[in-house]
């Protein structure tokens, strides 16, 4: 009985939140805005339980003294600073210095890793096996001399050929992945409409 009334309930929610984007009616699209609020409320409690969460867990190794405790230690400090200069808003002096001096330098530091990570991918990408792989590198070679100015000294219509390879294939490629992304959403959405996927149970 449990079992049923859960799945009436979230069906009959996820319906009228879809029927508010399809239905013009001041009843359906005052339900639909609650449940949406509803939705950012619930969503703003789980952050907070989420904290609480990691207070416990990282509280708990350093007491204990566990592996690495003092990272966790640091992590509830840092966390405590941000919470208690966040009081002042997201505008608020301190906080604007803790982005502009420690967050954005640390976020710099993780890019300029990742860059690392992509030549190493492009360079296992890159190995030519078959003819699709050297398609896939004749085009990156292309691409890669056509956003520099050697491109158009060793050919003067590379800029424009790479400008065709990213608005026709590439474009083409993204637009294809982004259709399949969107009938994958449809059907785990018909699949929740239907009671077939039942997560909140």
């Amino acid at each position: 009985m449990k079992r049923i009334v859960l799945s009436v309930v979230a069906g009959a929610v996820a319906l009228m939140v879809l029927l508010d984007f399809f239905v013009e009616h001041p009843i359906v699209n005052k339900a639909g805005m609650i449940l949406t609020e509803g939705a950012v409320i619930l969503a703003a409690f789980a952050m907070i339980l989420g904290l609480v969460n990691l207070f416990s867990v990282h509280t708990t190794r350093v007491r204990k003294r566990e592996k690495d405790w003092a990272y966790s230690a640091i992590l509830i400090l840092v966390v405590l600073i941000m919470l208690i200069f966040g009081l002042g808003g997201p505008g608020s002096p301190p906080v604007a210095w803790i982005f502009r001096y420690v967050y954005s330098p640390l976020q710099a530091t993780i890019f300029s890793l990742l860059a690392f990570f992509m030549v190493s991918a492009a360079y296992r990408a890159f190995r030519v096996r078959n003819w699709e792989t050297a398609l896939f590198v004749v085009a990156g070679i292309i691409v890669l001399l056509g956003q520099i100015p050697l491109g158009r000294l060793i050919w003067e219509q590379m800029p424009v050929l790479k400008d065709w390879i990213l608005a026709v294939p590439a474009t083409a490629g993204t637009r294809g992945i982004l259709l399949g992304v969107a009938l994958g959403t449809v059907i785990a959405g018909l699949r929740f409409l239907l009671f077939m996927d039942r997560p909140y149970l």
